[in-house]
């Protein structure tokens, strides 16, 4: 038997709680926001508030490298698809102090000024129907309780109010090797709404009047034969279908399309729309249950060199299989979910994310074929804030693997930058049409 059919035939299906509650099962109906704020919300008791600190009791020490002859001894700390990986496909954990973390000033101070307003909605059976009431900025439910509010505090994290980055991805065969790399350049503008740390605050007009919550263009650079490929989405605040344009070089035209639907891949890779950072989508297209809080590693604080020549560095293509990152990985505290996709499209039967319990992002996710057995392992690695006070995380590395298959999809960050000043026009049918003269 290979290596990854080893890995397929593992059926992930029980975990190890540490010290924290979850009875997993959602309320019912409508679940009221938390009690009134702290009085002080801020940096230092950021954790607290609206998390809980992770449990370093028997955790691996700073300066262990968690590998394949030890990983048992810290099993209490790695999941079991991630602890497969290890033994199987030789990825090694290069353990790192847990550091707090905590959103911006404009962040801290809209979940202050919303604490208890947001209700989440359960809507069973139904994917158009609106899952949250109240929502009026920041990160909507401290303290979550249910599956349902993690997840809508990660649809609401804090990613900045906009964003570019330039990527290369990789095709990679865990037995060939790199196949092949294309460049691409993503703007985007996480806030058209709620916005937190850019003026106009809190919404851009535009946006506001047609209730777009989310736009990106992505841009592909290389190679020559599909460079100048342009793709606008946006998404809106109902529960409706992600759309956009996409300008086809060859035939000198904008496309409109539907982006993002459950079980669609990303540009042919192993990363569906819906796997981007975690969870790219609306709630309301899973069923969501709150399994348990735990503390496990996750690269939260990756040490990940961004830049071109650099990056590639924090990953191992010599070795098989070809893909396994070099990142720092540290205790973190984080909400495990388990979601059911109401969408017929979905590849999934379930999914279960790993969400960070201060940044609601979610560095390792889980997805699962209809007959239960695990299909897919995601990786996002993220690296410190160059100023938690104005900026977010950056996403230095994000990783895809389809274990059927024995394939999987790398995204190396080149070049980042958080908080731009990107508006409206820039993310148009007009624009799509410049570009792509």
């Amino acid at each position: 038997m290979t290596r990854f059919a080893r890995v397929v035939a593992v059926a992930v299906v029980a975990v190890v709680a540490r010290g924290a509650r979850a009875d997993g099962t959602p309320e019912a109906g409508v679940t009221a926001g938390r009690d009134g704020p702290p009085e002080s919300l801020d940096a230092t008791t950021w954790t607290r508030a609206v998390g809980f600190e992770p449990d370093l009791q028997g955790a691996p020490e700073p300066g262990v490298v968690v590998g394949a002859a030890n990983v048992e001894e810290y099993r209490a700390f790695v999941p079991d698809s991630l602890a497969t990986l290890v033994r199987d496909l030789g990825l090694t954990l290069d353990v790192a102090a847990y550091r707090p973390i905590h959103p911006s000033r404009g962040y801290l101070e809209a979940t202050r000024a919303a604490w208890g307003r947001a209700r989440a909605v359960e809507t069973p059976g139904s994917i158009r129907t609106r899952g949250i009431e109240g929502y009026a900025g920041g990160l909507p439910f401290p303290r979550p309780k249910t599956g349902l509010e993690v997840v809508w505090n990660q649809f609401f994290a804090y990613q900045g109010d906009d964003g570019w980055v330039r990527f290369r991805a990789y095709w990679v065969s865990a037995s060939r090797g790199v196949e092949r790399t294309e460049d691409w350049s993503w703007s985007y503008l996480v806030r058209g709404m709620d916005r937190t740390d850019l003026d106009p605050r809190p919404d851009l007009p535009e946006f506001k009047a047609r209730g777009i919550r989310y736009a990106s263009l992505a841009a592909c650079e290389a190679p020559d034969d599909k460079a100048g490929t342009l793709a606008l989405m946006v998404r809106h605040d109902d529960p409706v279908d992600q759309r956009g344009f996409l300008w086809v070089p060859a035939l000198r035209r904008a496309l409109k399309m539907v982006f993002g639907a459950p079980g669609v891949p990303w540009n042919g890779s192993d990363m569906l729309f819906e796997d981007i950072r975690g969870l790219s989508g609306h709630p309301e297209w899973w069923d969501w249950t709150l399994l348990q809080t735990r503390t496990v590693l996750a690269p939260m604080h990756a040490g990940v060199r961004i830049g071109p020549g650099e990056t590639e560095k924090s990953v191992d293509f010599d070795a098989p299989p070809h893909f396994n990152p070099r990142v720092q990985w540290e205790p973190r505290p984080v909400h495990v979910v388990e979601g059911r996709p109401k969408f017929w499209t979905s590849r999934y039967g379930r999914v279960v994310l790993y969400v960070d319990a201060e940044t609601f992002l979610v560095p390792w996710k889980e997805g699962y074929d209809r007959d239960g057995s695990l299909r897919a392992v995601v990786l996002h690695a993220f690296n410190a804030s160059p100023d938690e006070d104005s900026e977010p995380p950056p996403l230095a590395l994000a990783l895809a693997v389809d274990l059927r298959r024995g394939h999987a999809t790398l995204f190396a960050t080149l070049e980042t930058r958080a908080n731009v000043g990107l508006c409206a026009a820039d993310f148009s049918q007009a624009a799509v049409l410049r570009m792509g003269r």
